[in-house]
C-alpha cells in the first residue's frame, strides 16, 4: 500500500500536463482476478483452485475538477466464478479428493480519490479509496451434493494505478491494476479495462 501512496504523491508533485477534460464522466468496465491459487486450510481439509477464471463487471461515475482533484464511485458484480478442488487428509497423511468448489466475488461498491495527469493523447492516474464487497463459496461433495458455503462481506482500503488513452473528444479507454480490497482473503489483485465518456 505504501507504493500506492508514493505513486499518488509523485503524480501530485509532477507538473500537470494540459488538462482538457474537466467535468463529469461515466463509464463501464470489466476485471479479472490475477491470483492463480485460492488456498485455504481448515482442520484436515484444504481447498486448492485456480481463481483466475473470476470475472467482474462494473459501472463508473466520477467528476474531475483538475489533475489533482477528482473523485469516482464504482458499483460492480461478479460475472464468472473461479473453480477448484477440495482435498482432505487420509489417516496415512495423504491427500484425497473430497469434492469441488466455486468461489465468486459478489456485488461491491468503491469510492476513490483519483489524481490524474493528462494531455491530448493519454493520462496517468492513481486510485486510492475504500471498497465494500461480498463473496461466496459453493462446495459439492464427490456425490455432487451441494454443501452450504459461507457468504462473507469485507470492507477495506482499495488502491491501484491506471493508464488511459484518448479515443476522441469524449471517449477514453483505460487499463488498470488494482487491489480491490485490502481486507479480502488473499488480497486479490485485478487487471481491468474500462471505457469512460467525459461530458
Amino acid at each position: 500500500m505504501n507504493k500506492a501512496y508514493f505513486f499518488a504523491l509523485t503524480l501530485l508533485a509532477v507538473p500537470a500536463l494540459a488538462d482538457n477534460h474537466r467535468g463529469f464522466y461515466v463509464g463501464i468496465g470489466a476485471s479479472g482476478v490475477n491470483d492463480k491459487q485460492d488456498m485455504v486450510t481448515l482442520s484436515n481439509n484444504m481447498t486448492l483452485g485456480d481463481t483466475t477464471a473470476i470475472r467482474t463487471g462494473e459501472i463508473i461515475g466520477g467528476y474531475k475538477y483538475n489533475n489533482a482533484l477528482g473523485g469516482e464511485i464504482r458499483i460492480g458484480s461478479g460475472l464468472r466464478s473461479g473453480e477448484g478442488i477440495t482435498y482432505g487428509l487420509t489417516g496415512a497423511g495423504a491427500l484425497e479428493k473430497r469434492g469441488e468448489f466455486e468461489r465468486d466475488l459478489g456485488t461491491y461498491g468503491s469510492i476513490y480519490y483519483k489524481p490524474e495527469l493528462e494531455n491530448d493523447d493519454a493520462k496517468l492516474y492513481a486510485l486510492i479509496g475504500y471498497t465494500q464487497i461480498s463473496t461466496s463459496k459453493t462446495t459439492k461433495n464427490l456425490a455432487g451434493v451441494e454443501l452450504k458455503g459461507p457468504n462473507d462481506s469485507y470492507s477495506g482500503i482499495s488502491y491501484g494505478v491506471g493508464i488511459g488513452f484518448v479515443i476522441d473528444e469524449h471517449f477514453n479507454i483505460n487499463f488498470e491494476y488494482k487491489n480491490i480490497c485490502d481486507d479480502l482473503y488473499n488480497k486479490p489483485n485485478m487487471s481491468s479495462v474500462n471505457f469512460d465518456y467525459r461530458f
